[in-house]
Protein backbone atom coordinates (compact mmCIF):
# COMPACT_ATOMS: atom_id res chain seq x y z
CA UNK A 1 0.00 0.00 0.00
CA UNK A 2 0.86 3.20 -0.41
CA UNK A 3 -0.31 6.40 1.67
CA UNK A 4 -0.14 10.12 0.32
CA UNK A 5 -0.01 13.45 2.12
CA UNK A 6 -0.57 16.71 0.55
CA UNK A 7 -0.70 19.37 2.95
CA UNK A 8 -1.44 23.15 2.97
CA UNK A 9 -1.97 25.77 5.28
CA UNK A 10 -5.68 25.37 5.25
CA UNK A 11 -6.35 21.75 5.19
CA UNK A 12 -4.37 18.38 4.52
CA UNK A 13 -5.93 15.66 2.20
CA UNK A 14 -4.68 11.86 2.98
CA UNK A 15 -5.18 8.95 0.40
CA UNK A 16 -4.14 5.24 0.99
CA UNK A 17 -3.54 3.47 -2.15
CA UNK A 18 -3.54 -0.36 -2.78
CA UNK A 19 -2.88 -2.44 -6.11
CA UNK A 20 -4.16 0.53 -8.23
CA UNK A 21 -6.94 1.61 -6.03
CA UNK A 22 -7.72 3.80 -3.50
CA UNK A 23 -8.50 2.27 -0.27
CA UNK A 24 -9.30 5.46 2.05
CA UNK A 25 -9.34 9.23 1.16
CA UNK A 26 -10.17 11.84 3.86
CA UNK A 27 -9.52 15.43 4.63
CA UNK A 28 -7.39 16.95 7.95
CA UNK A 29 -6.37 19.99 9.38
CA UNK A 30 -3.95 22.04 7.50
CA UNK A 31 0.02 21.76 8.50
CA UNK A 32 2.98 24.59 7.54
CA UNK A 33 6.53 23.57 8.34
CA UNK A 34 7.56 26.92 7.51
CA UNK A 35 5.15 28.57 10.61
CA UNK A 36 4.39 25.98 12.99
CA UNK A 37 6.69 23.89 15.26
CA UNK A 38 7.76 20.17 14.38
CA UNK A 39 5.93 19.23 17.77
CA UNK A 40 2.59 20.03 16.59
CA UNK A 41 2.87 19.20 12.96
CA UNK A 42 3.53 15.64 14.53
CA UNK A 43 0.56 15.45 17.02
CA UNK A 44 -1.74 16.80 14.12
CA UNK A 45 -0.15 14.10 11.18
CA UNK A 46 -0.17 11.33 13.92
CA UNK A 47 -3.74 12.11 15.01
CA UNK A 48 -5.02 12.11 11.38
CA UNK A 49 -3.02 8.66 10.40
CA UNK A 50 -4.48 7.04 13.24
CA UNK A 51 -7.60 7.02 10.73
CA UNK A 52 -6.58 4.89 8.70
CA UNK A 53 -6.74 1.74 11.37
CA UNK A 54 -9.98 0.09 9.62
CA UNK A 55 -7.92 -0.15 6.75
CA UNK A 56 -3.87 -1.46 8.14
CA UNK A 57 -5.64 -3.16 11.27
CA UNK A 58 -8.10 -5.82 9.55
CA UNK A 59 -7.29 -9.58 9.33
CA UNK A 60 -6.05 -9.42 6.46
CA UNK A 61 -3.63 -6.19 6.92
CA UNK A 62 -0.28 -5.63 8.37
CA UNK A 63 -1.01 -3.24 9.88
CA UNK A 64 1.33 -0.08 9.48
CA UNK A 65 3.93 -2.15 8.23
CA UNK A 66 1.82 -2.77 4.95
CA UNK A 67 2.69 0.89 4.12
CA UNK A 68 5.36 0.52 1.70
CA UNK A 69 5.49 3.70 0.75
CA UNK A 70 4.63 7.76 2.03
CA UNK A 71 4.45 10.30 -0.30
CA UNK A 72 4.52 13.41 1.41
CA UNK A 73 3.91 16.86 0.34
CA UNK A 74 3.92 20.01 2.02
CA UNK A 75 3.80 23.94 2.75
CA UNK A 76 6.81 25.58 3.88
CA UNK A 77 9.47 22.68 3.26
CA UNK A 78 12.97 23.25 2.81
CA UNK A 79 15.46 21.49 0.80
CA UNK A 80 17.91 19.29 3.12
CA UNK A 81 14.44 19.70 6.13
CA UNK A 82 14.27 15.72 6.79
CA UNK A 83 12.36 16.27 10.31
CA UNK A 84 9.02 14.91 8.49
CA UNK A 85 10.93 11.82 6.91
CA UNK A 86 12.43 11.32 10.57
CA UNK A 87 8.45 11.27 12.01
CA UNK A 88 6.99 9.26 8.63
CA UNK A 89 9.40 7.06 9.61
CA UNK A 90 8.41 6.29 13.02
CA UNK A 91 5.11 6.09 11.81
CA UNK A 92 6.03 3.44 9.15
CA UNK A 93 9.45 1.77 9.64
CA UNK A 94 8.64 -0.64 6.55
CA UNK A 95 7.76 2.78 4.43
CA UNK A 96 10.07 4.23 1.96
CA UNK A 97 9.53 7.51 2.61
CA UNK A 98 9.97 10.73 0.00
CA UNK A 99 9.23 14.47 1.45
CA UNK A 100 8.56 17.13 -1.28
CA UNK A 101 7.19 20.66 -1.73
CA UNK A 102 3.86 21.42 -2.16
CA UNK A 103 4.71 23.29 -5.10
CA UNK A 104 6.44 19.85 -6.39
CA UNK A 105 2.72 18.06 -5.60
CA UNK A 106 0.83 20.96 -7.97
CA UNK A 107 3.55 20.36 -10.80
CA UNK A 108 3.29 16.44 -10.54
CA UNK A 109 -0.62 16.98 -9.99
CA UNK A 110 -1.49 18.95 -13.23
CA UNK A 111 1.70 18.17 -15.48
CA UNK A 112 2.09 15.04 -14.73
CA UNK A 113 5.21 13.43 -16.50
CA UNK A 114 5.21 16.30 -19.06
CA UNK A 115 6.99 19.52 -18.89
CA UNK A 116 4.58 22.60 -18.03
CA UNK A 117 3.80 25.45 -15.72
CA UNK A 118 2.42 24.70 -12.93
CA UNK A 119 0.40 27.64 -10.71
CA UNK A 120 -0.56 27.42 -7.18
CA UNK A 121 -3.85 30.26 -6.29
CA UNK A 122 -5.06 29.35 -3.28
CA UNK A 123 -4.36 30.96 0.03
CA UNK A 124 -0.79 31.53 -1.27
CA UNK A 125 0.30 31.75 -4.18
CA UNK A 126 3.25 30.09 -5.66
CA UNK A 127 4.45 29.04 -9.17
CA UNK A 128 7.16 27.05 -11.22
CA UNK A 129 8.68 25.36 -14.64
CA UNK A 130 8.18 21.62 -14.66
CA UNK A 131 10.37 19.67 -16.72
CA UNK A 132 8.64 16.26 -15.84
CA UNK A 133 10.86 15.13 -13.36
CA UNK A 134 12.04 18.40 -11.49
CA UNK A 135 10.91 21.99 -10.73
CA UNK A 136 13.90 23.63 -13.08
CA UNK A 137 12.49 27.12 -11.85
CA UNK A 138 10.49 28.66 -9.23
CA UNK A 139 10.16 32.50 -8.81
CA UNK A 140 9.95 32.93 -5.00
CA UNK A 141 6.30 33.70 -3.93
CA UNK A 142 8.07 36.07 -0.81
CA UNK A 143 5.00 35.18 1.69
CA UNK A 144 1.67 36.80 1.97
CA UNK A 145 3.50 40.38 3.18
CA UNK A 146 5.94 40.91 0.58
CA UNK A 147 4.15 38.97 -2.24
CA UNK A 148 1.81 36.34 -2.87
CA UNK A 149 0.47 37.61 -5.55
CA UNK A 150 -3.11 36.52 -7.21
CA UNK A 151 -3.62 34.68 -4.30
CA UNK A 152 -6.80 34.51 -1.56
CA UNK A 153 -4.77 36.68 0.95
CA UNK A 154 -3.63 39.19 -1.74
CA UNK A 155 -6.81 39.28 -2.53
CA UNK A 156 -8.41 39.91 0.96
CA UNK A 157 -5.93 42.25 2.10
CA UNK A 158 -6.41 44.56 -0.66
CA UNK A 159 -10.29 44.34 -0.01
CA UNK A 160 -9.79 44.16 3.77
CA UNK A 161 -7.47 47.90 3.23
CA UNK A 162 -9.84 49.38 0.82
CA UNK A 163 -13.02 48.87 3.62
CA UNK A 164 -10.88 50.50 6.03
CA UNK A 165 -9.63 53.57 4.13
CA UNK A 166 -13.63 54.08 2.71
CA UNK A 167 -12.78 52.91 -0.52
CA UNK A 168 -15.97 50.87 -1.04
CA UNK A 169 -18.68 51.34 -3.29
CA UNK A 170 -21.31 52.31 -0.69
CA UNK A 171 -23.83 49.51 -1.22
CA UNK A 172 -20.57 46.93 -0.81
CA UNK A 173 -19.28 48.63 2.45
CA UNK A 174 -22.87 48.69 3.30
CA UNK A 175 -23.06 44.71 2.89
CA UNK A 176 -20.00 44.34 3.94
CA UNK A 177 -20.26 46.24 7.83
CA UNK A 178 -23.24 44.36 8.15
CA UNK A 179 -21.78 40.40 6.94
CA UNK A 180 -18.89 40.70 9.31
CA UNK A 181 -19.33 43.62 11.89
CA UNK A 182 -15.73 44.41 11.83
CA UNK A 183 -13.86 47.59 12.83
CA UNK A 184 -10.50 48.87 12.19
CA UNK A 185 -9.43 47.04 15.42
CA UNK A 186 -10.35 44.02 14.93
CA UNK A 187 -8.77 43.57 11.61
CA UNK A 188 -5.40 45.36 12.72
CA UNK A 189 -5.44 42.89 15.77
CA UNK A 190 -6.11 39.46 13.50
CA UNK A 191 -3.11 40.52 10.57
CA UNK A 192 -0.88 41.64 13.13
CA UNK A 193 -1.58 39.53 16.44
CA UNK A 194 -3.35 36.14 14.99
CA UNK A 195 -2.46 33.16 14.50
CA UNK A 196 -2.93 32.76 10.65
CA UNK A 197 -2.96 36.11 9.24
CA UNK A 198 -2.74 35.00 5.79
CA UNK A 199 -5.82 32.67 6.10
CA UNK A 200 -7.59 35.12 8.17
CA UNK A 201 -7.25 37.65 4.63
CA UNK A 202 -8.32 34.79 2.37
CA UNK A 203 -11.50 33.98 4.57
CA UNK A 204 -12.78 37.10 2.79
CA UNK A 205 -12.16 36.05 -0.63
CA UNK A 206 -15.06 33.72 -1.14
CA UNK A 207 -17.09 37.04 -0.43
CA UNK A 208 -15.62 38.62 -3.20
CA UNK A 209 -16.45 36.44 -5.44
CA UNK A 210 -19.83 35.81 -4.34
CA UNK A 211 -20.33 39.75 -5.05
CA UNK A 212 -18.71 38.98 -8.72
CA UNK A 213 -21.03 36.45 -9.54
CA UNK A 214 -24.23 38.88 -8.41
CA UNK A 215 -27.20 37.16 -10.07
CA UNK A 216 -25.67 34.07 -10.96
CA UNK A 217 -25.52 31.96 -7.21
CA UNK A 218 -23.71 34.99 -5.47
CA UNK A 219 -24.90 38.30 -4.02
CA UNK A 220 -26.72 41.07 -5.76
CA UNK A 221 -25.71 44.75 -4.86
CA UNK A 222 -25.45 46.27 -8.51
CA UNK A 223 -23.38 47.12 -11.33
CA UNK A 224 -20.99 49.52 -9.24
CA UNK A 225 -20.52 47.25 -6.62
CA UNK A 226 -19.36 44.52 -9.31
CA UNK A 227 -17.57 46.45 -11.49
CA UNK A 228 -15.51 47.39 -8.42
CA UNK A 229 -14.71 43.75 -7.65
CA UNK A 230 -14.16 42.71 -10.99
CA UNK A 231 -11.34 45.09 -11.71
CA UNK A 232 -9.48 44.21 -8.08
CA UNK A 233 -9.38 40.52 -9.04
CA UNK A 234 -8.09 41.59 -12.71
CA UNK A 235 -5.62 43.44 -11.03
CA UNK A 236 -4.73 40.59 -8.48
CA UNK A 237 -4.08 38.52 -11.04
CA UNK A 238 -2.81 40.71 -13.34
CA UNK A 239 0.12 41.39 -10.96
CA UNK A 240 0.42 37.10 -10.46
CA UNK A 241 1.02 36.86 -14.22
CA UNK A 242 3.64 39.42 -14.92
CA UNK A 243 5.46 39.54 -11.72
CA UNK A 244 5.51 35.41 -11.66
CA UNK A 245 4.25 33.03 -14.60
CA UNK A 246 5.61 35.87 -17.77
CA UNK A 247 9.09 35.88 -16.59
CA UNK A 248 9.44 31.68 -17.13
CA UNK A 249 9.28 33.57 -20.98
CA UNK A 250 7.58 30.64 -21.56
CA UNK A 251 4.29 31.71 -23.35
CA UNK A 252 3.94 28.79 -25.78
CA UNK A 253 4.02 25.89 -22.32
CA UNK A 254 1.29 24.71 -21.01
CA UNK A 255 -0.32 25.49 -17.66
CA UNK A 256 -2.41 24.19 -14.96
CA UNK A 257 -3.83 25.76 -12.33
CA UNK A 258 -4.27 24.08 -8.31
CA UNK A 259 -6.20 25.81 -5.73
CA UNK A 260 -9.74 26.08 -5.05
CA UNK A 261 -9.20 30.20 -5.13
CA UNK A 262 -8.06 30.26 -8.56
CA UNK A 263 -10.91 27.38 -9.45
CA UNK A 264 -13.17 29.90 -8.03
CA UNK A 265 -12.26 32.70 -10.47
CA UNK A 266 -11.59 30.83 -13.42
CA UNK A 267 -13.58 32.78 -15.52
CA UNK A 268 -11.31 35.89 -14.94
CA UNK A 269 -8.52 33.81 -14.64
CA UNK A 270 -8.42 32.56 -17.99
CA UNK A 271 -9.27 36.05 -19.67
CA UNK A 272 -6.26 37.62 -17.60
CA UNK A 273 -4.05 34.69 -18.74
CA UNK A 274 -4.68 35.00 -22.60
CA UNK A 275 -4.04 38.88 -22.34
CA UNK A 276 -1.02 38.40 -21.15
CA UNK A 277 0.11 35.11 -23.63
CA UNK A 278 -0.61 32.45 -20.69
CA UNK A 279 -2.61 29.31 -21.66
CA UNK A 280 -4.19 27.58 -18.75
CA UNK A 281 -5.30 23.99 -19.59
CA UNK A 282 -6.23 22.48 -16.16
CA UNK A 283 -7.92 23.30 -13.14
CA UNK A 284 -8.08 21.71 -10.14
CA UNK A 285 -9.23 22.63 -6.80
CA UNK A 286 -6.72 20.29 -4.69
CA UNK A 287 -4.19 18.51 -6.37
CA UNK A 288 -4.76 15.20 -4.35
CA UNK A 289 -6.95 13.74 -7.79
CA UNK A 290 -4.11 14.33 -10.17
CA UNK A 291 -1.53 12.99 -7.52
CA UNK A 292 -3.93 9.99 -7.10
CA UNK A 293 -3.23 9.57 -11.00
CA UNK A 294 0.24 10.53 -10.72
CA UNK A 295 1.75 7.11 -8.23
CA UNK A 296 -1.18 4.90 -9.46
CA UNK A 297 0.43 5.43 -12.81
Amino acid sequence: MELIIESGATKTDYCLTDTREVKMRFPGPGVNLATMDMDTVSLVIRDAVSRLSPCLDGPEAGGAGSVEKVHFYAAGLSSGDRRPEKMLRELFPAASVECLSDLMAAARAVCGRRSGMALILGTGSNSCLYDGERIVRNIRPCGYVLGDFGSGAALGKRFLADYLQGLLPGALEEDFRREYGLCYDDVVASVYKGDAPARYLASFAPYVVSVYRGGDGGRELGPESRGYVRSVLEENFRLFFRRCVVPYGQKGCPAGVVGSFGCACRDVLEEVAALEGISIGCFLASPMDGLITYHLD
